[in-house]
């Protein structure tokens, strides 16, 4: 019976092949474990404490369209805002925004910093990082949008079933977001002048996303 060799370069093809493979696998192993290294586990948010609600109702007003002060918000701060965004406030379907059929949250918040921009899941109480750049002057087409410490971006999860109440749900979100910050001390403003092209690219958002607005976070005189 004769033998048969399998040629010396089909081989050395096989082998490359899963060099190669091999090299794919940890490359994106590596580049997984470096962004995990950079998610931020905020702190449990506060719920009590600060402005009662009527009180901050009645100091409830946008910031104003000039320069945020050269000062960080704090992790525990943002922890708070984000959760009168879009979290639970009761054991089973309880939210603290109205979302249609007692739904998950359909509208996702971003969160672009200094040190990067990120994903919040309110599950985890947790930022995701996206990209490791200072994307907050490419937000928005405001020069004062570029001196806040913190902006936040509400995107439309992409969902053709929730399209329609998507803009509502980021109307109530962004309502608790004022509150929040006026509670805390703090001070926003709804933005619907932003840099779409931008934020889509950067956020690898995918074509079925939608920036609905965004809110730069500060404090401000």
């Amino acid at each position: 019976m004769a033998v048969v060799h399998e040629q010396p370069f089909l081989i050395q093809e096989e082998k490359m092949k899963k060099i190669f493979l091999l090299s794919v696998v940890a490359f994106f192993t590596i580049s997984s474990a470096a962004c995990a290294a950079d998610n931020i586990f905020l702190p449990v948010p506060q719920k009590d404490g600060g402005k009662g609600v009527f009180a901050a109702i009645a100091g409830r007003a946008s910031a104003k369209q000039s320069d945020f002060e050269k000062k960080d918000i704090t992790d525990a701060q943002l922890s708070a805002i984000l959760w009168a965004a879009t979290g639970k406030n009761r054991p089973d379907k309880g939210w603290t925004i109205p979302l249609a059929q007692g739904m998950k949250p359909y509208v996702d918040v971003y969160v672009l910093r200094k040190d990067g921009a990120y994903q919040y899941y309110w599950e985890k109480g947790m930022l995701a990082l996206i990209v490791k750049k200072n994307m907050i002057g490419l937000a928005g087409g405001q020069n004062f949008i570029e001196t806040a410490p913190c902006v936040l971006v509400f995107v439309a999860s992409g969902s053709l079933r929730v399209a329609s109440w998507a803009d509502v749900a980021a109307g109530a979100m962004s309502q608790n977001v004022y509150l929040a910050a006026e509670s805390l001390g703090l001070k926003t403003r709804f933005v619907q002048n932003f840099n779409q092209a931008s934020l889509t690219n950067y956020l690898n958002l995918s074509p079925l996303n939608r920036v609905l607005c965004i809110m730069p976070i500060g404090y401000q005189k």
